[in-house]
């Protein structure tokens, strides 16, 4: 059986060189698949405050980082996707937090500006996020093409708050999503709580399989976590997963077996709410 996808969790420090050195580890330990889809979480380069992003962020395309991720994507002939990485805007203090897509061959050929951003007030040690003081929100759906040997997969990207807003996941599956990818840092709280009913909701009702890649553990900053990196399958089902700590979790897509849940359910023909409607 061949893996062809993968998640790996982190418990990313503020120092993207420390981060850097982490993703090059769990590399080494998956040795991934030639083509193998491998998501990072959210924050893989930093897990950090506002100066913090603010100093690392770079021009899309451009910069030390972006150079060195894809440097990694052509060394493992992979599909390599950090989960969110800070993005300048130009006129603007505010940065996007962007998932970046890297082809085996080093190429950036995606990316995603996050849409929904975390201002929430939580009964953990931090107690407030609002992540709409640093970041500025996006507002376009992103996919892109997955090379699987002869076989092309579309994938959808979403980054962690977005997993609370199905209307997002209902355009990416009508766009063509087969894949959809979930980076997070979802918290201990948040997570003990709603982090697989609503994963596996996404993969139920959209007929996709999900890969979700969280940060996973207490981190130097005093933030904590939920973990429990996972692949879930378009029934539902829990393929891999990864509780805490750094690790990897892979599992097999099977387009055989999306396409018969799909034509035994067709629940998008049978959605009686039109795109237009669900915006």
């Amino acid at each position: 059986m061949v893996y062809n996808l993968a998640a790996i969790q982190m418990v990313s420090v503020s120092s993207p060189e420390i981060n850097l050195s982490c993703i090059k580890k769990l590399l080494e330990k998956l040795s991934p698949v030639a083509n193998q889809l491998v998501l990072l979480p959210e924050n893989a380069l930093s897990f950090s405050d506002k100066s913090g992003y603010l100093s690392l962020a770079e021009n899309l395309g451009e910069g030390y980082y972006q150079t060195q991720l894809g440097l990694l994507a052509k060394q493992h002939q992979c599909y390599l996707v950090c989960g969110s990485f800070p993005i300048k805007i130009r006129q603007s203090a505010k940065i996007f937090s962007t998932s970046l897509v890297f082809s085996p061959q080093g190429k950036l050929i995606s990316h995603y500006h996050k849409i929904h951003l975390f201002d929430a007030l939580l009964s953990d040690q931090k107690g407030r996020y609002k992540e709409s003081d640093t970041f500025m929100a996006g507002d376009e759906i992103q996919l892109f093409d997955y090379q699987m040997g002869s076989e092309s997969v579309k994938v959808g990207l979403a980054i962690c708050y977005d997993l609370r807003f199905p209307a997002l996941f209902q355009m990416l599956r009508a766009k063509g999503a087969d894949i959809i990818l979930l980076p997070a840092a979802f918290t201990k709280v948040t997570g003990a709580g709603h982090w697989f009913p609503l994963l596996q909701a996404r993969a139920i009702e959209n007929q996709c399989y999900i890969i979700a890649a969280n940060q996973g553990g207490l981190h130097p900053c005093g933030r904590e976590t939920y973990g429990h990196s996972v692949i879930i399958s378009p029934w539902g089902e829990l393929l891999s997963q990864l509780e805490l700590g750094e690790g990897v979790v892979q599992a097999s897509f099977d387009k055989q077996f999306l396409e018969r849940i799909r034509l035994q359910m067709p629940v998008t023909s049978h959605n009686r709410f039109s795109n237009s409607l669900v915006k």
